[in-house]
């Protein structure tokens, strides 16, 4: 089938929210023969339809895909189910739902699947995200811009959290089989590699491990950055945000990201920090040693990073690589 562009509204109201729409979103990016080319902000709604039920997180999403508009519900559906989606009640709680919105020149009216989506004019947590993607499009005769006008915000307003699904950027120094370290010492100490390392970390947020943390001159948070330590026994450090857990950390970059959305998150090591952040993260920058060493810290192997450039500095070259389906579209 021909590859069309479908759009979606995203919601959640139990759980970790926010999370779990990114892991919708990323699961939405791994279904066959699609790909996901755009993801609006995070919005805090008030519920719709059952008032007696917590507050919901909403987005809405394009993909391009070559499913069928059934295939790619069903294949929704599925996606549900894998976050633990159960059905009670008619407009109740839920762990996610996904709905299939608007697919142009195509209307379905199907017992399982109405396209255009009935109730899509008249919700503005489904309006105002999909006015951040595709304010043009056109719906029922008029553009997503003019219904968002014409219905109010419905007490919807923008979250703190990160609606990227890979928010992350990493930066490392390795060696020909990816060592990174030994006894807690970096390989190589070389003075373009630092301030490669400044000229991209500065100003914005890095993330690193309690050892990598430990191992900075006399512990000191590294200067005009924001320094934030991942780490399940540490509770604190002067100068440092320490978050305890995967969703804390993506609660606190929501914040940052909230405040500031021009800043940048790096995660800058060490070595088990790399590997759980990997899945998250969309852009490696690597400082590739020209030497081997001996080494007990490895970066993890990056399958699905393609590489895009590459400069030659002598002793080291630094490469750029992608991960292509992780680069979205993003109004935020």
């Amino acid at each position: 089938m021909k590859p069309y562009t479908c759009y979606l509204s995203l919601g959640a109201n139990l759980g970790e929210r926010g999370e779990t729409l990114r892991e919708a979103l990323r699961s939405l990016a791994g279904l066959s023969g699609t790909h996901l080319v755009a993801v609006s902000p995070f919005y805090e709604t008030a519920p719709w339809g059952k008032l007696d039920q917590p507050a919901f997180l909403n987005a809405a999403a394009a993909v391009e895909t070559t499913f069928s508009p059934l295939e790619l519900f069903k294949g929704c559906q599925r996606i549900e189910q894998q976050l633990g989606r159960v059905r009670h009640e008619h407009w109740g709680a839920r762990t996610i739902d996904i709905d299939l919105l608007h697919i142009p020149d195509v209307m379905l009216d199907e017992p399982e699947l109405k396209l255009p989506h009935p109730y899509l004019t008249q919700r503005a947590f489904v309006l105002q995200p999909l006015r951040d993607i595709a304010p043009d499009l056109v719906i029922s005769g008029a553009p997503v811009r003019d219904w968002c006008q014409s219905i109010g915000d419905q007490g919807v307003s923008p979250a703190a959290e990160l609606a990227n699904p890979w928010p992350l950027q990493m930066i490392a120094c390795l060696d020909a089989r990816r060592g990174i370290g030994y006894r807690g010492e970096l390989l190589a100490h070389l003075p373009e590699d630092m301030k490669h390392f400044r000229a991209l970390t500065e100003g914005n947020v890095v993330i690193m491990g309690r050892r990598t943390m430990e191992s900075l001159p006399g512990k000191e948070p590294l200067a005009n950055r924001t320094n934030i330590v991942l780490s399940r026994t540490l509770s604190a450090a002067e100068g440092f945000t320490v978050c305890c857990s995967l969703p804390a950390l993506w609660r606190e970059l929501g914040l940052l990201h909230l405040k500031e959305p021009q800043r940048s998150f790096w995660c800058i090591g060490g070595a088990e920090l790399y590997a759980e952040l990997l899945p998250y993260a969309r852009e490696l920058h690597l400082t590739r040693l020209k030497q081997s060493y001996e080494a007990d810290a490895f970066f993890p192997a990056f399958p699905g990073f393609a590489l895009c450039s590459s400069d030659d500095r002598g002793a080291c070259a630094f490469e750029h690589y992608v991960a292509a389906d992780r680069l979205l579209k993003m109004k935020i």
